[in-house]
Order: C-alpha cells, then structure tokens, then sequence
C-alpha cells in the first residue's frame, strides 16, 4: 500500500513538473509575444509635393520572425488599412520581418524605390497619408489589437525641410530629427535632439521691454491666464503698434525619479513674435516663495528651462499653484493643479486649457506625448464658459480672452499606467508566484509527514 502511494506521488510531483514546464513557456511566448514590432521612422513631410512619396519604417524588436499577413496600418484615417503582400503594387521582399529586421511602408512601393534605387529591404505598399502638422499612426495585428501607436507633429522636426522623424531606441517613444536628408530607412538610426532646437534659435534682435495695460479683475484661482500686453519699442515712433506678449507655463516636473528637490523643473514658453526681456518679472508658488529673473531674455517662439537649484521653487506632489508676473505686478499665466503627481512624469501643455501626463520629458524643446496610454488625462476639466468664451468686459482691448482650468491630477487611473513594459513585468511577477507557490507546496509534501 505504502508502494502504491510514493507511485503516486512520483506521479503527481512528474505531472506538476510538466504543467509547470508548460506554464513557463507559455509565460516566455506570452512576454516575447508583446509588442514585437515598433514604428521607428517617419517620413510625413518631404520636400516639394508629399502624396505617393510618405512612408515609415517599422522594426522587429522580438527575438523570432514576425508574419505581418493580415495586419493592418492606421494613417490617423478613419479606416485601417491593409498591408499588400510583396510584388504587389511595386512592393518586393515578403510580410515576413525577420528578426531585428526593417520594413518599409510606402504609399507608393514604386515611388519609393525609385527614389531609393540601392534600397534592397522590404517594401510594403499600403494606403498612406500622412498630414503635415500631427498625426497618431497605429499597428493593427491580425487579432485587432492595437500593437503599437506613436504620436508625431512637426514641432519634432522633419516639417518639410526633406528630413524624417527617428526613434530614439527601441524602449523609448521619443523621435527626433534625422541627421540625414532623406532619413535612413533600413539602417540604424542616426538622430540629433538638438537639432530642431539649434536651427530654430531665432537671431539675436533688440529686446523689448514690456509695458501693461491694466488686467480685467482677476478672481479666478485654479486658472490659466495667457496675458497679452503691449510692447513699446523706443526706438520707434512715439505711437509704435503694439506687439503681443504671450508667456505660458508650458511644461513642469513635479516628481522625478529620485529626490525631488534635484530633479524637479519649470518650462516657460514664449509663444510671442519678439524676444522679452524678462527683467524683474517673476514666478510665484503657493507658498509664496518667489523667483525674480534678473537679466534674462526669452527668445521668441522659444523655451526656458528653470531648475529647482535656481529658482528654489518646489513643488508639491499634492497640489500647486504656479503663477508667473510681470514687473507690473500682474498675472500673465496662473495654473492650479491637485492630486497625486506620477513619479518621472511630466505634466505638459497639449493645448489652451488641456494638460497630459508625458514619460517623455523635453525640457527646452516642443512637448511630446507617445501615444493614448501617455496622453490620456482623465483629468476633471473645467473652464469658466464666461470667460473662455471671450466674454471677457475688460477695458483693455488688447487682452486676448483668458482661459480658466481647475486641473486635478489625482483622477488618472492605474489603467493608464499599464504600458507593454509594465504589462510584461506583471505577467513575470504572476509566474514567479505560481513557481513559487507550487514549489513550496512539493517541498511541504515531500518534508511534511
């Protein structure tokens, strides 16, 4: 009888061997099965005339082939579209992307092999149009599911001057403007991040001081307020036409990854048509500690970048008020934000009264947000309807209409936080669990009497 039992038992410890076995390879194929493959260049915006000469270049990131038949490619459209199997429409090479591997998708598979003659990948025709200021490209596998989603718009670079946008590796959903013209489809990637910011630094002019009109009475206290002032330059006649100041918080990081105090930081934008000087301006939290700038120019359509080791503003990770002067003593921008702040996010400006949470950080150069995971703000909105409206009674007529936002940054779910990364690391977790759980059930077995 004793026999019969330790018979069963070597089967039933064999049995859970091989259903474990099995677990683990399920669980390896599961992991290396996420997100295999990525979108690693744009072309959007080529010299002279676009249509038929778009295309990206997407990269297999997994450790086996990948079989792209029945996939399909969103342009941002309304409609997914399908991915024709090389020689059709001018293609050549296969759906099947090895390894490591490139492929092209062309509107035209013809068009761009003729523009690149000693190109010898794969070229994938599919439908294309990709627009000139923005747009979200996605990857539909043949099951429906979104595998891969990038964001661009031409504040990266590429906007029509012949370049293309490149990631900068494969665990980052950052792009940046390609050092080559023309781009480098099928081959590594060859960047520069400072690119855009370089060639768009306007030349140096005489700066202007700015003179204000008094604001409309100001009692909203979560908001956001763009001041439009006048700009007098001495050197015009005594009546000069006014020019428009508009200073925006654009960007900030209330978290980072670390101690806070070293890493944290705030981006002003100069969204005005001349350069400022910043001279006795200053910036204002809730607690009352001030920075006032002394000396500083912020040149136009430009950023500046200021670190909590100068201006000693701290932020809280549970709710702020930042609010930015003028040397008259009024708000050129205020915003109030609560809740929670996520660890190594960045809070940025996607548009007048709509902020997102952002893993890419671009301190000093145009915000960036990877896809809906990142961007999507379940936020509470609110605007004061009477005054975004433009409804605005003030008497001076050069104030643009001011726009009010109570943002809470406590509502995102963990949802939003459940990236590929994130997914494969809790599905490792998961196993490890059972692993352990069912060796510690043999072992009390086998100890135990």
């Amino acid at each position: 009888m004793k026999k019969i039992q330790l018979v069963i038992e070597k089967n039933l410890d064999r049995k859970i061997i091989i259903l474990l076995g099995i677990f683990i390879i399920f669980l390896a194929r599961n992991v290396s099965a996420n997100n295999p493959i990525i979108i690693n260049e744009i072309m959007y915006d080529l010299k002279g005339a676009d249509p038929g000469y778009e295309w990206i270049e997407i990269k297999n990131i997994s450790s086996e082939p990948v079989d792209l038949t029945n996939w399909k490619f969103n342009d941002g459209s309304s409609s997914n579209h399908i991915l024709n199997s090389p020689p059709k429409n001018g293609g050549q090479g296969s759906l099947i992307i090895p390894s490591g591997g490139f492929a092209i998708f062309a509107d035209k598979a013809d068009l761009f092999l003729s523009t690149h003659p000693n190109f010898s990948g794969i070229v994938i025709n599919t439908t294309m149009s990709l627009t000139n200021t923005e747009g979200t490209l996605k990857l539909i596998d043949n099951n429906g599911n979104v595998v891969e989603e990038v964001y661009y718009n031409k504040a990266m670079g590429g906007n029509g001057n012949g370049f293309s946008l490149e990631r900068v590796s494969e665990n980052s959903s950052k792009f940046c403007e390609s050092k080559n013209e023309g781009g480098s489809p099928g081959q590594e990637n060859n960047f520069d991040c400072n690119k855009i910011l370089s060639s768009s630094s306007p030349t140096p002019i005489k700066t202007i001081a700015p003179t204000f009109s008094p604001l409309p009475d100001d009692n909203s206290v979560s908001s956001e307020n763009n001041l439009l002032a006048n700009l007098e330059n001495s050197n015009l006649t005594p009546k000069p036409t006014p020019i428009k100041v508009n200073l925006i918080i654009n960007e900030f990081l209330p978290n980072p990854t670390g101690p806070d105090n070293e890493g944290e930081w705030i981006e002003l934008y100069n969204n005005s048509d001349a350069d400022v000087d910043l001279t006795n301006w200053r910036l204002e939290d809730a607690s009352g500690q001030k920075y006032v700038f002394k000396n500083e120019v912020i040149k136009k359509k430009y950023f500046l970048v200021l670190p909590y080791n100068k201006t000693k503003i701290s932020l809280n990770n549970n709710g702020e008020t930042l609010t930015l002067y003028s040397p008259q003593n009024e708000i050129a921008f205020k915003i109030t934000y609560s809740g929670n702040a996520k660890e190594g996010y960045s809070f940025a400006r996607f548009a007048a009264n709509d902020w997102h949470w952002t893993k890419i950080l671009t301190p000093g150069a145009p915000n960036q947000f990877s896809s809906d995971n990142d961007t999507k703000n379940s936020s509470k909105i609110n605007v004061d309807s009477q005054i975004e409206n433009g409804q605005n009674n003030g008497e001076n007529a050069n104030v643009q209409k001011q726009e009010s936002t109570s943002v809470s940054l406590a509502s995102s779910t963990s949802d939003n936080l459940l990236t590929p990364q994130t997914n494969k690391i809790i599905i490792i977790a998961i196993g490890i669990g059972v692993i352990l759980s069912i060796a510690s059930a043999i072992f009390i077995k086998k100890v135990l009497p």
